[in-house]
């Protein structure tokens, strides 16, 4: 699979073309502003470490793994979020694991671990698998036979999956609610030069709140009930995640989470765990299209595996091959396409200072694609992710969940929901993109396709 002439036929995928010369900087910011990994020019992907001065400030892009160690786990007390990433995010959501800092941080993080343990997340399995169940049923109706939008219908997926974890019988209202206003927060909550320019946050800001209450103020009011209701009877309530969020203590101090606190976590759990999720499955259709034989060989174990039956928590370790085209679909099209950091004192990595206040990216778009670190590093081949070649490359070269103490709380929660949400719908369905349909990558606050992913149901056990 590795030989010239493979390359030669391998597909060419959906993405950005690099360009040879950095990008002028006011042609920076607005491209930015729409598509940020359309910003890397051609030496990110090919140096250790990219500089480049904005307003006095320096910004690096880092793709050496032994650099990317130093600021996520070695030296990560050093890095915090960005004041550009806060100003986007906590409009909405609030003081949450993504935006919170320090002590705080490291509290909420400790009471919440044990929602997120493997015995929870075994216990949501049936659920997910209920979800892609209710999704295959419409698959098989006669109407079916028309396109779908494989992105919307993820979405659908993967909300009603944290919303029944979450919120147990109120869950359908709460679906309801989110698919108006996710969309609609990541498209119009965009930095602007302001922020680049280090103005005021509420002067850079004006309108984000706003944005905000339009966006998100029906969540938060149904929220908020929610709180107050199960707060005030637990013993009668469902025990879903958010009676544990509610209930829980952290082990060290024993205190548990304001109701402002847990709202903050509870709309950050479910934009970012029904979000990159979903576009992560979207992907994967998409790259499975693309690629007969690694569908036909993703198959033959689904086919061996599960011979037709609805996969469950203990077929996971099974699912070996499954498991390696999602690893591989997100090394290609990362959710989370962008880790951004701020030095709160001066740091040197690969050999440069860098000063306080510096900007530092690790870019998983970029760090999965760089030549340097990968062969044929365009290429979709998931047996890179066997046990045999999983060797070869740093662990620091791998990120689509980040790592070190800010690893994503819930990445073992996302990749058992994506395994079974592909074994679920793999069984029985193929995904054929519609000829001539547009794919091209863009990088908002997740990475999604731009123009949707249109395709047709081709049953793989066509009614006679």
């Amino acid at each position: 699979m590795n030989s010239l002439n493979d390359s030669a036929r391998a597909p060419v995928l959906a993405a950005p073309v690099p360009r040879r010369a950095r990008l002028p900087l006011f042609e920076f910011f607005r491209t930015l502003r729409d598509n940020m990994i359309a910003t890397y020019a051609e030496e990110a992907y090919e140096r250790d470490i990219v500089q480049r001065k904005m307003f006095g400030r320096t910004r690096f892009l880092v793709n050496e793994p032994g650099a990317i160690k130093h600021v996520l786990l070695d030296n990560a007390g050093n890095y915090q979020k960005t004041e550009i990433t806060r100003r986007i995010l906590e409009p909405g959501l609030g003081k949450g694991l993504i935006t919170s800092e320090g002590e705080t941080w490291r509290q909420h993080r400790r009471t919440m671990s044990p929602s997120f343990d493997h015995r929870s997340i075994a216990s949501y399995a049936p659920v997910m698998t209920g979800a892609a169940q209710e999704l295959l049923a419409e698959w098989d109706r006669p109407a079916a036979a028309t396109p779908v939008e494989v992105g919307t219908a993820m979405m659908e997926t993967t909300l009603t999956i944290i919303s029944r974890t979450m919120f147990s019988s109120d869950s359908d209202r709460m679906v309801a609610i989110m698919e108006r206003s996710a969309g609609s927060y990541q498209a119009q909550m965009r930095p602007n030069m302001m922020d680049f320019l280090g103005f005021p946050a509420w002067l850079a800001g004006l309108g984000r709140i706003s944005v905000a209450d339009r966006t998100l103020g029906e969540f938060d009011a149904e929220i908020d009930r929610l709180i107050t209701l199960r707060s005030s009877n637990p013993e009668s309530g469902p025990k879903d995640l958010l009676a544990r969020l509610i209930a829980a203590r952290d082990e060290q101090t024993g205190i548990g989470m304001t109701a402002q606190e847990v709202r903050d976590h509870v709309i950050t759990i479910f934009m970012a765990g029904h979000e990159t999720t979903a576009m992560a499955m979207t992907w994967i259709w998409y790259l499975l299209s693309q690629h007969a034989a690694v569908e036909a060989k993703l198959h033959a174990e689904l086919g061996a595996v599960l011979g037709g039956r609805v996969p469950d928590s203990q077929d996971l370790a099974k699912l070996t091959y499954t498991r390696m085209v999602i690893e591989e679909s997100m090394r290609l099209y990362p959710p989370v396409h962008t880790i951004a950091r701020e030095a709160l004192a001066d740091d040197t990595l690969v050999g440069l200072r860098v000063p306080k206040g510096s900007t530092v990216l690790i870019a998983p778009w970029v760090l999965h694609r760089h030549r340097r670190l990968w062969r044929d590093a365009g290429r979709f081949d998931p047996e890179r992710f066997s046990l045999e070649r999983s060797g070869e490359r740093s662990r620091y070269a791998y990120l689509p969940f980040g790592t070190g103490p800010r690893v994503c709380i819930g990445a073992s929660f996302a990749m058992t929901q994506l395994t079974l949400i592909l074994a679920t719908l793999g069984q029985h369905y193929r995904l054929c993109l519609v000829p001539g349909h547009n794919i091209e990558p863009q990088g908002l606050i997740s990475l999604r396709p731009r123009f949707g992913l249109k395709a047709t149901l081709e049953s793989r056990h066509p009614r006679p």
